[in-house]
């Protein structure tokens, strides 16, 4: 049998571990219900699109931050999701197009699905592929998605994307849309932390930490970490969907490299593996650079690198990274 009590975390059972989750608890609580006091509809509506790239954050914080699987590939599911989304609803052919609803789970079973086909490849084998081996095929995915979706024709609408023709009704746009956002953000986070504390959770911590141990106990790795690579994927593909659907078209940059590179560093810049520094660094870094673009129209792009920079320079480890440093005291 294997030896659980090797991959059991000591600190997140003493106070001060306890006190750490509640302050991330209250710092979560106030990052969703602060927008909605705002009359600004515009605003609100523009947070919650950030939200859900804060659930996008998370996916990629679950398999790089926790289980050191290094991805340049996680955009494949949450614009791939919006291409599903844009296929199923309004293209003709045998019983399409679906209802919204069938649409939005065909889309997340996508991604899940194309989650799973990647990881039977990369974690087929015992040991499977790992650190640059691992991060070049999701890359290769990402590249070959792009030009698959630009070369797609009628399929995919080649450059010009697919302009949605579904609403999400009376939570399409505003503060309903901002609730149903943040409501997938909240129970995304909890979710991940409940799985994160689970036997499974543990193990896949484990096996970032050190793989090779783990597989000594007698786990089995490949399916530990095939399964989580699907959970993210899927959790990906519903945000993706709904963000999608929100801003009524996809093209092909939704699953390209760009999309992929740039929820990392919303990742680096809140402090992988602690879930709501991603969730930090999807808020602040596009909304900061929303407010700059129609400032700086010429020095925007120049303002957000130098402030990456420093806040790397400076905090190596991402805004939140001390609370890595405290779970493993």
């Amino acid at each position: 049998m294997p030896d659980e009590r090797a991959v059991t975390p000591r600190s997140f059972w003493s106070s001060g571990g306890k006190a750490f989750r509640n302050a991330e608890l209250i710092l979560l609580a106030l990052l969703v219900a602060l927008p909605v006091a705002s009359r600004d509809a515009f605003f609100v509506d523009r947070i919650g699109r950030f939200l859900l790239l804060a659930v996008f954050a998370l996916t990629v914080d679950l398999i790089w931050g926790y289980g050191a699987m290094f991805t340049f590939g996680q955009a494949a599911f949450f614009g791939g999701a919006g291409y599903a989304v844009g296929i199923l609803s309004t293209r003709e052919a045998g019983i399409l197009p679906l209802p919204l609803g069938l649409t939005i789970l065909g889309a997340v079973a996508a991604s899940a699905l194309l989650a799973l086909g990647i990881s039977y490849f990369t974690f087929a084998r015992r040991g499977g592929l790992r650190g640059v081996e691992f991060a070049v095929v999701t890359l290769a995915v990402s590249v070959a998605l792009e030009r698959l979706a630009n070369a797609g024709g009628p399929v995919t609408g080649g450059q010009n994307g697919i302009l949605m023709t579904y609403r999400l009704g009376p939570v399409h746009r505003g503060h309903g849309f901002y609730l149903l956002a943040a409501t997938i953000l909240v129970i995304t986070y909890l979710g991940l932390k409940r799985y994160l504390l689970s036997r499974p959770g543990l193990v896949f911590r484990g096996i970032g930490q050190n793989e090779e141990r783990v597989e000594l106990l007698g786990y089995d790795v490949p399916r530990i970490k095939r399964w989580t690579f699907v959970l993210s994927g899927a959790i990906a593909g519903l945000a993706g969907s709904l963000f999608y659907l929100h801003e009524g078209i996809v093209s092909p940059a939704a699953v390209g490299v760009g999309s992929s590179t740039l929820v990392l560093l919303w990742v680096v810049l809140g402090g992988k593996g602690t879930l709501i520094g991603p969730i930090v660094g999807a808020v602040a870094l596009p909304y900061l650079t929303a407010r700059l673009s129609g400032t700086l129209l010429d020095t925007w792009l120049v303002v957000v690198g130098v402030i990456l920079v420093v806040v790397i320079l400076l905090i190596p480890a991402g805004i939140f990274g001390f609370l890595n440093r405290e779970r493993a005291s």
